[in-house]
């Protein structure tokens, strides 16, 4: 499973990469090699992260869906990208009294504004489509 995720993540990297490699030529004065990226994510305290290993503001009220083991294939101020361990709340009977489960999901974060990134998708399969939320992490 986490290889069929990883592989489907790695051609969307590629697909744009590629694309934006076609829309995006870099200036002719630009110096050769990347310049880092500078997008974040926000954590549940406001704290900025780039390439976290845990994501735990997607649902920041309840905890309810936290990411951990995150691995990052790629890092731009546009998108990210990666895979890791899903870790959800099942709430039944309730939040309180029910158990959790542990997947491997791939991750796509994007939409960012004023250079924090404020959605991300979640894929636990390539045939299904993704689970995507606002991210709820507290902007300083």
């Amino acid at each position: 499973m986490r290889t069929s995720v990883c592989s489907f993540l790695v051609a969307a990297l590629v697909i744009a990469g590629l694309a934006g490699a076609a829309t995006e030529a870099p200036p002719a004065h630009a110096a050769p090699g990347a310049s880092p990226a500078t997008t974040v994510i926000r954590d549940c305290v406001g704290d900025k992260q780039i390439r976290p290993r845990t994501i735990s503001s997607i649902f920041c009220g309840d905890a309810g869906v936290i990411v951990t083991d995150v691995t990052w294939l790629g890092w731009t101020d546009g998108w990210a990208v990666g895979y890791g361990t899903e870790h959800r709340k099942l709430c039944q009977p309730s939040c309180a009294a029910g158990r959790s489960t542990s997947d491997p999901v791939g991750i796509w974060l994007f939409a960012p504004v004023r250079g924090a990134f404020t959605k991300v998708s979640l894929y636990h399969s390539v045939a299904a489509s993704p689970e995507t939320y606002t991210l709820t992490g507290l902007v300083r």
